[in-house]
């Protein structure tokens, strides 16, 4: 009897030590890489399993592929590179791979991370334009010395919600004088509450990390020659800036261009927070014709829609009475 038990313990024996040595990675030389996803910053799927290629590579040796996450894998141990990723969840994009590369020693388990992010979309539109911060709704609207001249946009950037994002937007103000007495100019003051961009809650509002003025496309700096107006003539005053935004978050963009004076101008009395003042020289009546634009673009990031990325103004016809 004890010969058949000791029998049987030696065949049994025989198989876990023939299994060690065909199951890969249990021979006490590999380890296991697990390939996980996120989507936001959230696990990827919930539940279940998700479509996705990507391909494993070792320094020296046979690459493994994998059609799906999560997803384990017996390995040698050395190290391995994830890379070759297509697919994942609908309407996103891979924005990182976390690390990637794993060293694998003996025994030990390591994760890769795919992560994704949702497809991003700057957009923007026109709202209105604004006297004195107060909305109108005329295409032609009589104005007098001292007021200013503001425009307000409301723009986005569709993606996943709270994440932060770069962008680059340039704004311009063509203005076309059309009747007038005299040589109209105009001063760059370039004051950086100018621009503003609000949302609420107030806790999400954006960061301005620059801004420019710029006159058909060239940097003009406070306190330099002013620019004159000739009649008919377009002029293109223009601002460039750079903001970290919140994705999913509706911001009203504001651009105080310009406040109205009269000679004899004293820049020490100018108008506060605008980016240029208008200075009218004689007593008259002078007539004006402002188109404004605005276009936003994503800084190193793809954007899904370049179709909403610029918005134009109804024009508006500015009558100044200078008394």
């Amino acid at each position: 009897m004890k010969k058949k038990i000791f029998s049987i313990w030696s065949v049994l024996l025989i198989l876990i030590v023939s299994i060690a040595v065909v199951v890969p990675g249990c021979d006490g030389t590999g380890g296991t890489i697990t390939v996980k996803a996120t989507l936001c910053g959230d696990d990827w799927p919930a539940q279940g399993t998700g479509a996705v290629n990507y391909t494993l590579t070792p320094t020296s040796g046979t690459p493994i592929t994998g059609n799906n996450v999560s997803a384990s894998f017996s390995v040698d141990a050395g190290t391995w590179t994830c890379g070759n990723v297509i697919g994942g969840p609908p309407n996103a994009f891979l924005e990182s791979i976390t690390p990637p590369s794993v060293t694998v020693a003996a025994g030990e388990t390591k994760t890769i991370t795919l992560n994704f992010e949702e497809n991003q979309d700057a957009g923007i539109e026109f709202l209105t334009w604004t006297i004195d911060t107060e909305p109108i709704e005329y295409v032609e609207y009589e104005v007098v010395p001292c007021q200013i001249i503001d425009v307000h946009f409301e723009q986005w950037v569709k993606g996943c919600e709270g994440y932060n994002v770069t962008v680059k937007e340039t704004s311009w103000l063509k203005i076309t004088q059309t009747v007038g007495p005299g040589p109209v100019q105009i001063f760059v003051f370039n004051d950086d509450c100018a621009l503003n961009k609000t949302a609420e809650p107030p806790a999400e509002n954006a960061e301005k990390v620059s801004q420019n003025t710029t006159l058909e496309g060239e940097i003009v700096n406070p306190g330099g020659e002013p620019i004159p107006l000739t009649l008919d003539v377009p002029v293109n005053l223009d601002v460039e800036t750079i903001w970290k935004m919140v994705k999913e978050i509706d911001y009203t963009k504001s651009i105080n261009w310009f406040g109205i004076s009269k000679s004899p101008f004293d820049p020490g009395m100018k108008h506060p927070c605008v980016l240029f003042e208008l200075i009218l020289p004689d007593p008259g009546v002078y007539t004006f014709t402002l188109v404004a634009e605005a276009n936003v673009a994503l800084v190193g990031d793809t954007d899904v829609n370049d179709g909403n990325n610029k918005a134009t103004s109804t024009p508006l016809i500015l009558t100044v009475n200078v008394p």
